[in-house]
């Protein structure tokens, strides 16, 4: 039977982080080492935490540098054949773990398993998410997995090492490039294996500007063209994308409209709408600009 280890990081997340919790236990998996990183926790986490105490294996309680750090804390105490994580606020969805733990035991070629997710917006909006078949090739510019729907072997995780702590927003979406980068095979679930919930103060709902400085990193470092994209798209989202040009419907003004036409025919003759149509910051720049950034 397949083992999992699943980290669950914490930092005063008490007002969800028995829903995490429950969500793993109503899997009736009887195979899964349960380890929380809690950075030092003042909330009632720690209520929580006491009250699970003998399930966790181990409890990790003091002061971390991130989230990267606490997961890389976690992973270190991992002993399963196959590893993920669930932050404090998501869910993993009944039959979650029995789906990835039969596709890795039918697929022993497989090193990393991705599903689909079912997105909660700070409105209770829901929007499912799955995972385009091309996966690997779009990760090179666009985070196209939902963290807490994505497994991987245990041997994989060792042989690329931990989490990028110089990160604190995409540090998921870089190891899933070390992932591709190193050749590992990818399978993916069409099933849905869990509710990612954006609040309307997670670190995830109001990055603005620093998911951009991120993704110039990423995209410089594993993007097509040597990474020269990352400046293409820095480009655009500084001049057009923060001016509204790329909002649907556009809230340019008719100049700056008309520069970011004759910009965009530019780019795709250079570099192909492939890769213009793979930009994603538009969510960043409304995140910025202070508007909803979930929905157009």
């Amino acid at each position: 039977m397949t083992r999992f280890s699943l980290v669950i990081p914490n930092l005063n997340s008490g007002k969800v982080l028995e829903r995490a919790i429950q969500s793993i236990l109503k899997q009736k998996y009887p195979a899964v080492q349960l380890i929380l990183a809690d950075g030092g926790s003042s909330d009632q986490s720690l209520e929580v935490i006491e009250r699970h105490r003998t399930l966790f294996q181990p409890l990790i309680q003091e002061p971390d540098s991130g989230q990267a750090d606490a997961l890389n804390k976690g992973f270190a105490h991992a002993g399963g054949d196959v590893f993920g994580w669930l932050c404090a606020d998501d869910q993993l969805l009944p039959g979650a773990l029995h789906e990835v733990a039969s596709i890795f035991e039918r697929h022993p070629e497989t090193d990393v398993v991705a599903g689909a997710s079912q997105h909660v917006y700070a409105d209770g909006s829901r929007q499912p998410i799955h995972v385009p078949p091309d996966a690997w090739d779009q990760m090179r510019v666009r985070n196209v997995f939902n963290q807490p729907s994505v497994f991987w072997r245990a041997k994989l995780h060792r042989r690329l090492g931990p989490l990028d702590e110089s990160y604190h927003l995409a540090f998921d979406w870089e190891f899933w490039c070390r992932m591709q980068n190193a050749g590992a095979s990818l399978r993916i679930s069409k099933k849905t294996l869990s509710r990612y919930h954006f609040s309307a103060e997670n670190k995830t709902s109001v990055g603005g500007r620093r998911h951009v400085d991120e993704a110039f990193r990423i995209i410089s470092r594993y993007g097509p063209f040597r990474g020269r994209l990352a400046y293409a798209y820095r480009f655009l989202y500084l001049h057009f994308d923060l001016k509204g040009c790329m909002d649907h419907p556009p809230r340019g003004s008719r100049p700056r409209m008309l520069a970011y036409h004759l910009t965009w025919q530019g780019l795709r003759l250079a570099i192909g709408p492939k890769w213009l149509r793979l930009y994603n910051l538009n969510f960043a720049s409304k995140q910025e600009r202070g508007i909803r950034w979930w929905k157009d």
